[in-house]
């Protein structure tokens, strides 16, 4: 809505479409609820057609954190929160396959469609714990009337399996065969209920040549990854909650870290020429010498350019031996390298001079764990599409 200051534009934007739009949306809740809402008056029009509810974002003057963002001053983020936790699609982030909550009637409605008119193999499946032998498993099955079970790619009744000890692929015991017709559904959703039951939340389909054809579980667990994953809840999208937040970054999208560009900003220098220029000067001099005496010992040059190094070398310089740290690759016998030295500093930090000393080298780069976006890894797997 556009028009010259004092036209009226915020007048028929909030008192007369806003208001009116929220009137007859708050008349839609019975009257208990209604006195827990927000009552607008009644707008001066004569007709208005067609009008949605809407959401109006109230001017004020917020006092701005570094956490703020367009979404938390405008309170938006309230509102997305809670719908993208209702709305948002789960997905197994090594699969990529759509993750949900199964149930014996969603089950077989999966199933109706994929395999109608087709014999299936109901099971669930059967491992041996590491203190049990298999025939102390294979006895309270045949007791409890099981028959028949699949291993190894094939058939077996259970009176005639025998398995060693040492065996150690699962079983797949066969709740039940059953052509998938409408007329079955009963039978199947029963059997389905005990196979889930027995099987821990987990039943897969086979069909009669013993081929997976589906494999359903109970919970937001991915049959293919084995992950379980948490139900979403609105905290989950909120990167000022500790459910939410990043752990790496805390929220912020965005860590404080050594920027080795500013160790070394001159490449061009050599090793000799004070490259480095952290170690310039007397009080780390002896971090200088100490690569001076590994770069002669694997022919590292100290005369040439730093940016004319090899790469090898060049991370050597940084990153220090690849093995430091491991038994055996320790001061004085292994390089700590660049990176190093800054992470003993870290542990000297209760000192403000070395507190002063890093933050010349010291820069904000992206959260590598969220890439930015604030939230947890686990809360980054919803999505809508």
């Amino acid at each position: 809505v556009t028009g010259l200051s004092g036209a009226g534009k915020s007048s028929l934007v909030f008192e007369t479409l806003h208001a009116e739009g929220q009137r007859r949306y708050v008349e839609t809740f019975s009257p208990y609820t209604r006195q827990f809402l927000e009552l607008l008056d009644r707008p001066h029009l004569d007709s208005a057609e067609n009008i949605r509810p809407s959401i109006a974002i109230q001017q004020s003057n917020s006092v701005k954190t570094t956490r703020s963002t367009v979404g938390t001053m405008t309170e938006l983020t309230d509102y997305f929160k809670v719908w993208f936790s209702h709305v948002a699609k789960l997905y197994d982030p090594e699969t990529g396959d759509l993750v949900e909550d199964d149930n014996p009637d969603s089950i077989w409605k999966k199933v109706l469609e994929d395999s109608l008119n087709n014999t299936v193999l109901l099971t669930f499946r059967v491992d041996r714990p590491k203190q049990l032998n298999w025939d102390e498993i294979l006895g309270p099955l045949k007791a409890q009337g099981y028959t028949r079970v699949l291993h190894n790619g094939g058939i077996h009744r259970l009176e005639e399996l025998t398995l060693k000890k040492s065996e150690t692929a699962p079983l797949f015991v066969i709740q039940d065969r059953i052509k998938i017709t409408k007329a079955n559904r009963s039978r199947f959703v029963e059997s389905i209920q005990t196979a889930l039951h027995f099987g821990q939340g987990e039943v897969i389909l086979f069909d009669n040549s013993c081929k997976e054809t589906g494999h359903y579980s109970t919970g937001l667990h991915s049959p293919k990854s084995g992950k379980r994953f948490k139900p979403a809840t609105p905290a989950m999208f909120s990167f000022n909650s500790p459910i939410g937040a990043c752990p790496e970054c805390r929220g912020f999208g965005r860590i404080i870290q050594v920027d080795y560009r500013l160790a070394i900003p001159n490449r061009k220098l050599s090793i000799d020429e004070g490259a480095i220029k952290a170690w310039q000067g007397a009080v780390y001099s002896e971090s200088l010498n100490d690569l001076r005496v590994f770069c002669t010992k694997l022919g590292i040059p100290t005369d040439v350019p730093f940016e004319d190094l090899t790469q090898e070398h060049q991370d050597f310089v940084i990153q220090g031996d690849p093995n430091y740290g491991k038994t055996g690759y320790k001061w004085p016998k292994a390089w700590y390298g660049l990176k190093g030295f800054f992470d003993w500093l870290e542990t000297k930090t209760y000192r403000m001079h070395v507190r002063v000393f890093l933050s010349r080298f010291r820069t904000y780069t992206q959260c590598p764990s969220c890439q930015g976006t604030r939230l947890q890894p686990e809360s980054l797997n919803w999505k809508w599409r």
